[in-house]
Formats: structure tokens, C-alpha cells, sequence
């Protein structure tokens, strides 16, 4: 169903309200946006406890009061030791660097229920189903999102299933609404590529942005369909523009013009493995050397035309795949 002319004068007059929130808090534009439209129950997000935040908290709420919603946060501070989804519960009052949980939602009780989910889903991957009910994501992706009770530390999977690798493996095809790989407009991993209540909540958030901000709609189109994504993780990844040729889901080639590099565990985690990320970052700097990327199911490899200048066997055959979507259209 669209929206009617008067949740559309709504949307535009609280969007300035939408996106200073997003300001001081770095939470996505979009899921406030979603959480004040209705078509989201509640959102959650970490971010960083600074000092800016916690100056700005009042305003925040604030804002939050002026577009009907209730604000949350948690009772804890939380290091985010690495990708391995290992978190460390520190004191809010403690003086290391550390995220607080915040949570918005129409309803008082479901905010603060969003923020204790959160809680308890970062402590124990069992309670990410409850958390994810109240988020509103699809009962399939829900179902599908037991992948994160992986509490045998699977060293292939850092420790937990890789979310969007397992959205790859249980898909055949891969449609642009979807495109994790580039930059997410989901709140949740789908249960497919070409997940149709995913696709539909996505359809949602374009046409909520063509009518409150139709320049960011249109930027981020252009990434969820043009961009090839060299994956290794949400946060780490190189995305490559040219001509792409897939040869399975996952593995393909492509002659590149123009890259943008998107390597940031050694910012968003607080311990990580720098030999990872520094192996990352080399891949990054010959591709600069290159024009020219073959990832197949054992092998990443760069090319300047017909010369080999880089091969690396891959310690997994998920780690990292060479992605873009094979369905767009509408």
C-alpha cells in the first residue's frame, strides 16, 4: 500500500527531526525513519558512549519526543572485542571506551524491551529470535536467523555464521533490494537473496525515501545495483565498479574502473586480528595496481590486464566472494 498525502506531509516535516538524530548518534537515518512511519516495531543499534552522546542524550530525547517515540538505552556499557561477537559488560560509569545500546520505539515499554532484548541477544545468540520478533523481521528471516546460535566458535565463521554469506548459500539468484553485500537497508539478514517480505519492507524504505529524501533513494540504488562487492564481512569490504561476470553465486570476475574501500573492524571492533585486517588492506592497495579481479571458490586473483600481479589462496570458500546481484529490475 503507498503512502497517503498525509503521511507524506508527515514524513517531510519530521525528516530534519529524522536526521539530526542520526547526527548525534550515528544511528541509521533509515530505521528511525521506519520506526516513526509505523512499519517498524522498534529499533536498536550500539554506538560508541562518548562524551559528545552523553552531553546530547537530552536533545536526543528530545527529538525523539517531538516525532512520538521513546528513547532507551542501556544499563550497561559494552566492548566489542572482535568479530567473533564477543562482548565484554563494563559499567556505564566506567571510564573505558565502550557502546551503550540505544533503542527507539512508539511505546514506552517497547523501547526499553528493545534495549534489554539487545541486551541479552549480545550475551547469549539464543535470545536473537525474541529480539528479532520484536523488530518486526519476517518469520522466515527469523527462522533462518537461528545461524547466529553457532556457540561451537566455528573458526571458518569467526565464530558465528557470517549472516549474509548464509543468506548467499541458501540462494540461487540475488535481487538488488537485497544487496547486503554493498550497504544494507535492512535492519535484518534475509533468509534468501530473493526473500519477498525483505523485498517488500525495502520497497518501503525507497518509497518513503523518494519522498523524504529522493537524492539519498537515488545514491543508494545506484550502490545496491552497480556495486560489486569484495566481501569478507558488513564491515569490511571493497566495492569495485565495471564489468562483472559471475560465474556461481559468490565467485566471478570483474574489469574494474573504480573501487571504494570499506575496511573498518579496526574502528568498530576494540580488539581485533591486525593480521587480517593489514592482509585486507594489501588486497586493497593491489587492486590499485590492477584492473582486473578473479575470485573463484580457492583463489583470489588480481590482473593489469594479462599479467598476474597477486594470487592468495583462500583460507575459506566463503572468505571473502566476489558479489553483485543478478536480478535487477523495477
Amino acid at each position: 500500500m503507498s503512502l497517503n498525502k498525509t503521511q507524506k506531509i508527515n514524513l517531510i516535516q519530521n525528516y530534519p527531526k529524522i536526521a539530526s538524530i542520526t547526527k548525534f548518534t550515528t544511528i541509521s537515518t533509515i530505521e528511525i525513519m521506519m520506526t516513526f512511519m509505523g512499519f517498524k516495531p522498534a529499533m536498536a543499534e550500539t554506538i560508541f558512549y562518548t562524551t559528545e552522546l552523553k552531553n546530547n542524550l537530552n536533545k536526543i530525547k528530545e527529538l525523539a519526543r517531538q516525532l512520538g517515540l521513546y528513547l532507551a538505552i542501556s544499563k550497561y556499557k559494552y566492548i566489542i572485542n572482535s568479530p567473533q561477537g564477543i562482548f565484554e559488560e563494563i559499567p556505564l560509569t566506567s571510564k573505558k571506551m565502550a557502546k551503550i545500546i540505544l533503542a527507539l520505539a512508539k511505546n514506552k515499554t517497547k523501547a526499553q524491551m528493545a534495549a534489554d532484548y539487545y541486551h541479552d541477544k549480545m550475551l547469549n545468540s539464543k535470545y536473537g529470535y525474541k529480539f528479532g520478533k520484536l523488530m518486526g523481521y519476517p518469520e522466515c528471516c527469523l527462522k533462518f536467523g537461528n545461524y547466529l546460535n553457532n556457540n561451537n566458535r566455528d573458526p571458518n565463521n569467526f565464530g558465528f555464521k557470517n549472516p549474509a554469506i548464509e543468506s548467499l548459500k541458501r540462494s540461487t539468484h540475488f535481487t538488488w533490494q537485497l544487496n547486503v553485500f554493498a550497504t544494507s537497508i535492512l535492519s535484518h539478514f534475509p533468509c534468501s537473496l530473493t526473500c519477498q517480505k525483505s523485498i517488500d519492507y525495502a520497497n518501503k524504505v525507497f518509497e518513503c525515501l523518494a519522498v523524504a529524501d529522493s537524492n539519498h533513494a537515488e545514491s543508494l540504488k545506484k550502490q545496491l545495483t552497480e556495486a560489486t562487492s569484495l566481501y569478507w564481512s558488513c564491515v569490511d569490504k571493497i566495492l569495485l565498479y565495471g564489468d562483472f561476470k559471475q560465474y556461481a553465486l559468490g565467485f566471478g570476475e570483474i574489469r574494474y574502473n573504480t573501487k571504494d574501500v570499506q575496511i573498518h573492524s579496526d574502528s568498530y571492533y576494540q580488539k581485533v586480528n591486525l593480521n587480517k585486517i593489514n592482509e585486507m588492506k594489501k588486497i586493497a592497495t593491489i587492486l590499485s595496481r590492477g584492473n582486473k579481479l578473479i575470485v573463484d571458490d580457492k583463489n583470489l586473483t588480481i590482473y593489469y590486464n594479462k599479467n598476474k600481479i597477486f594470487q592468495r589462496a583462500k583460507d575459506h570458500k566463503y572468505v571473502p566472494v566476489l558479489v553483485k546481484p543478478d536480478i535487477i529490475s523495477k
